[in-house]
């Protein structure tokens, strides 16, 4: 079984044993039935003022609903990528940016805000990748059935100022988007550019609105640095099907008989059956492509 699947297999444990979850089951010894209506003793629910939850999907049906979930492939996305080698997170992410880093690489994930100094409370901003090293900030916006928009870039541009104020200046920032291939033609008109450059007039045509009051103020109290970043930013833009071969050549290049390859192999083959099965991605039917 590839470990994607064992991934699933995590989710159907917590599908069918919601206590993992913090959730609690009230028997039916417990309800009370009058009619239509079935209530429960407010003594067992732990946050009166919250929601009740109950089952709408069976697991194969939530397993196909969350197929089509940017989230899931995210969560893939950042497992491979938080434990993939240096060459592997230069070749697939940096090249396509024309950015040469060999590493170190970090991945940063939910500890951002712990990084930045944001309150607990503080919900900012959720990125899909975010990758540092000594001299560069590489950043990957993942796309499946929503549309890329300006603020977008404007949300990876904070936290690159915000990483700067942190460790230092990078000689090289990159964000990278990876879409569906039936949404290249209209990428760049849809983040708001005519070309994979952002010109000077960029950050005036943001609608603040849609930003994170703590991205508003960073951008309102810190003009310069805002400029100075979309200034150095590169961009780029690729298909799920072109991501996903250049897996597979990396697949092909490695030696199955060492044990580091090996490991190499399946984690990448894993990605790659995601990718394949993942809706909206345009690859969920492959019928040229074995599976792995």
């Amino acid at each position: 079984m590839a470990w994607n699947d064992k991934y699933w297999d995590i989710i159907s444990n917590l599908y069918w044993t919601p206590r993992y979850l913090g959730l609690q089951s009230i028997g039916r010894d417990k309800w009370r039935v009058e009619g239509d209506w079935v209530s429960i003793p407010k003594g067992l629910i732990a946050n009166a003022s919250g929601p009740l939850y109950s089952r709408s999907r069976s697991f194969s049906k939530t397993k196909a609903y969350l197929n089509g979930q940017e989230e899931i492939l995210n969560q893939v996305f950042n497992l491979v990528f938080s434990i993939a080698g240096d060459e592997v997170v230069s070749r697939l992410l940096c090249r396509p940016l024309e950015i040469a880093d060999p590493g170190p690489f970090k991945s940063i994930g939910r500890e951002i805000g712990s990084r930045y100094g944001w309150r607990e409370s503080e919900n900012v901003t959720q990125q899909d990748g975010f990758f540092v090293t000594p001299t560069s900030l590489i950043a990957v916006e993942l796309k499946l059935g929503s549309t890329s928009w300006p603020e977008q870039i404007a949300k990876y541009a904070a936290l690159m100022i915000w990483e700067e104020a942190a460790s230092g200046t990078r000689s090289n920032l990159g964000l990278l988007f990876i879409v569906p291939e039936t949404a290249l033609p209209g990428h760049w008109a849809s983040v708001g550019l005519t070309a994979p450059h952002i010109d000077a007039k960029f950050a005036g045509r943001l609608d603040r609105a849609k930003l994170p009051k703590k991205i508003q103020t960073l951008f309102e109290q810190n003009p310069d640095k805002v400029t100075a970043v979309l200034e150095r930013l590169r961009l780029a833009v690729i298909p799920w099907g072109s991501f996903r071969d250049q897996i597979e050549a990396i697949e092909k290049e490695l030696n199955g008989s060492g044990a580091g390859d090996q490991t190499l192999q399946r984690l990448l083959a894993g990605l790659r059956a995601q990718i394949d099965g993942h809706d909206n991605t345009g690859l969920a039917v492959r019928p040229d492509t074995p599976p792995p």
